[in-house]
């Protein structure tokens, strides 16, 4: 991947190159998108279990329970040895940053975006988020941990991303309410535009995990009696609040074109303002609204006649929705002719409010729109009000689905608003028309490998099947576009390859890879004289036994484009109980947890007389033993199956905090009554060789 310092350019069009998501009825874009297009209503009842214990005693004020909402499956899951992330710091860890973990390696994924190429670079994270609940759950619990204190912070949900991925750009938590991710993704543009980031992730979280929060939202007046969002109808009463998250890659155009990206949609302009007590808190203000659209349009360089569709805020309240359907129809409605009325529709009638990650669910549809050329319907769309006739706004509603060419000047809008008064406006278009590749050749492969990779089997033959039930089209992508996009991923230890001509070899390839082939290609491919499938085995053959991936990419050669909405990796998730409170009355304190006793305060003396004991061959290996068992502990993955821990590599690549380092330094001292202080462990930074340190202390004091 190129990677440019770009000076400052404040109408620089920006490319959403990548995109994830796991929102209620879907956890990719690809079913995304079938559900907008064939109208399935996601909002459901909540999970059993999930509203059902209160952190104290109940409902303050009678009435019917909260029943409906958009809920995803698992936010208690996670791959928690994927990201190098002991189980004891997983299970005190916001199972929001968790989940923005999996979105943003997605999201890289989709991008055809290998972090390794990004470690390092001025690369930013923008994330929209305003719920603590699982903080909240956490504290109640009375279960404190050293690991709650970072894992509960909410800087951490863009901090941790930076960290991970090595990502050395801005780094920003966005908290406006409802229009945090939009706005999230507002600063990441303008970020951009000002040259302090090369590329970016922007990303929008909530997870509504505590039932008081959603009576209280009821309290207030803003829910929907029966939990469904009708946007602009006349029998809207409110919203019905949602959870999950997205993420998007961000480029500069010129950067994404020259690195032969494929381009969802171009970012053109965007702007936010307030209401600045314009009305009462909480009030929607017309003229603030009408304000940010035209400030969006006028960075963007359009007029009203080019917005080929709108994507509202749309809550479905009655206060909200008639503001901004005036505040539309002065900005653009109105400036348009009477027979080509404004296309508007909200996602939020297809999976609920999500709230702090709203904005990058009406970002991500709009953007799919775009890339699709198609607009799906709104549900729940009957009737306008009789006080807010549409006709006469020159706005029409999308109540089916519609095919749409959009041309080079079409541009949509994606509105987002925070109860705080806080408005934000996105104006996106098309990308470019493809022309010729520059420097590449275009000629077909009939020769294709397509590399697998995962930190287990398990994991290799889950992309298989994914990749099996994945829906692509008989000509484009070809296999070898496939190919291309496979190879630029990061590549694990367990590895197999499919070789094919056509859509029929590979699939017929990855069946095998399946039920357990490393390497699949088309009988007789071996037998034959055709010095391209010779070297297309070979490379496969490379590429399973030694992770060759150089072989395959000089195999495929130039002239190959990078396949957008291919299945991502397929994680591996553990289950981490949420916390429960602990029940307390005015005399008795909550409960806590005390800190663990180090193991070896019970068995120093075990220890010492176990290494007396031994021959002096055997206490090197008894001292690893010891070591390697107390780090685990520490971890919290001391158990049936615990995470093995590589004796050569440094506590820092295994990814060890200092705060862990510092306890596994105490329960050494206690098991061994050694002064070792808290530098040997940066001295002797492996397990080897701390356990060579720790044995010569040992021989020096006891012989």
């Amino acid at each position: 991947m190129t990677m440019t310092t770009h000076g400052i350019d404040p109408t620089a069009p920006i490319a959403v190159v990548g995109m994830s998501c796991r929102f209620p009825g879907a956890t990719h874009p690809v079913g995304f998108w079938n559900n907008l297009m064939s109208g399935t209503d996601s909002v459901g009842t909540a999970p059993q279990g999930r509203w059902e214990q209160w952190l104290g005693d109940g409902p303050a004020v009678p009435g019917t329970p909260v029943t409906q909402g958009g809920f995803i499956d698992g936010p208690d899951t996670f791959d928690a040895g994927f990201f190098g992330v002991a189980r004891r710091e997983a299970e005190h860890m916001d199972p929001q940053q968790r989940l923005l973990l999996e979105l943003a390696w997605q999201a890289l994924e989709d991008a055809a975006v290998s972090p390794s190429t990004v470690h390092g670079a001025p690369w930013g994270v923008y994330v929209g988020a305003c719920a603590d609940d699982f903080r909240t759950q956490y504290l109640a619990a009375g279960r404190l941990d050293r690991f709650g204190h970072m894992g509960t912070s909410r800087s951490l949900l863009a901090g941790r991303l930076s960290h991970h991925f090595g990502l050395h750009g801005p780094s920003e938590v966005i908290d406006t309410g409802q229009s945090s991710s939009l706005c999230a993704l507002h600063r990441a543009v303008v970020s951009l535009r000002l040259g302090e980031c090369e590329g970016a992730l922007v990303a929008g979280v909530n997870l509504n995990l505590l039932p008081e929060v959603t009576e209280q939202v009821r309290l207030w007046g803003g829910l929907s009696a029966d939990g469904r969002c009708r946007t602009l109808d006349e029998r809207a009463d409110g919203y019905v609040r949602a959870e999950g998250g997205g993420c998007v890659v961000l480029k500069p155009l010129d950067t994404a074109l020259r690195d032969g990206d494929h381009v969802y949609a171009v970012v053109r302009g965007s702007a936010t303002n307030n209401d600045g007590g314009r009305c009462g808190l909480g009030v929607p203000s017309h003229d603030a609204q009408c304000e940010v659209i035209r400030a969006a349009h006028r960075t963007a360089g359009v007029t009203a006649d080019q917005v080929a569709y709108l994507e509202l805020h749309g809550t479905g309240t009655p206060v909200g929705d008639p503001v901004e359907a005036r505040a539309v129809a002065a900005v653009i409605g109105r400036q348009r002719p009477q027979a080509d009325p404004l296309r508007v529709g909200s996602v939020k009638t297809n999976i609920g409010h999500l709230e702090s990650a709203a904005g990058i669910a009406g970002f991500i549809k709009a953007c799919l729109a775009v890339h699709h050329g198609q607009l799906p319907p709104t549900l729940h769309h009957h009737r306008s009000p009789a006080d807010l006739p549409l006709g006469d706004l020159n706005l029409r509603v999308i109540v089916r689905p519609e095919e749409y060419t959009f041309g080079a000047d079409d541009v949509v809008g994606v509105s987002s608003f925070g109860m705080g008064g806080t408005n934000v406006h996105v104006v996106l278009g098309p990308p470019p028309a493809p022309g010729p590749a520059h420097g590449r050749d275009p000629v077909e492969r009939p020769d294709a490998v397509l590399c697998l990779s995962g930190r287990s089997r398990e994991a290799v033959r889950a992309l298989a099947r994914a990749l099996l039930d994945h829906p692509l089209p008989a000509r484009s992508p070809s296999v070898a576009d496939v190919a291309w996009t496979l190879v630029q991923r990061a590549q694990w230890e367990h590895r197999a390859a499919v070789v094919g001509g056509d859509w029929e070899e590979i699939r017929e390839g990855l069946h095998k890879v399946v039920a357990g082939h490393d390497l699949a290609m088309p009988a007789g491919w071996t037998q034959g004289a055709d010095p391209g499938r010779i070297a297309a085995v070979g490379a496969a053959s490379s590429y399973v036994c030694t992770g060759g991936i150089a072989d395959v990419t000089r195999h495929l050669g130039p002239g190959l484009r990078k396949v957008p909405g291919l299945p991502t990796y397929p994680f591996e998730r553990d289950t981490f109980a949420l916390p429960r409170p602990v029940r307390t009355t005015a005399t008795t304190a909550p409960a806590t947890q005390p800190a663990p006793v180090p193991d070896g305060q019970d068995a120093t003396g075990s220890l010492l007389d176990e290494w007396t004991r031994a021959s002096t061959p055997d206490r090197l290996w008894l001292i690893r033993s010891f070591l390697e068992r107390e780090l685990l502990t520490v971890l919290g993955e001391a158990g049936s199956s615990p995470l093995r821990i590589d004796p050569d590599h440094t506590f820092n690549d295994l990814g060890i905090d200092s705060m862990s380092l510092l306890e596994f330094q105490e329960r050494i001292v206690s098991a061994t009554s050694l002064a070792i202080p808290e530098s040997a462990l940066f001295d002797h930074p492996t397990i080897n060789e701390l356990a060579a340190h720790v044995n010569t202390e040992m021989e020096a004091i006891r012989g």
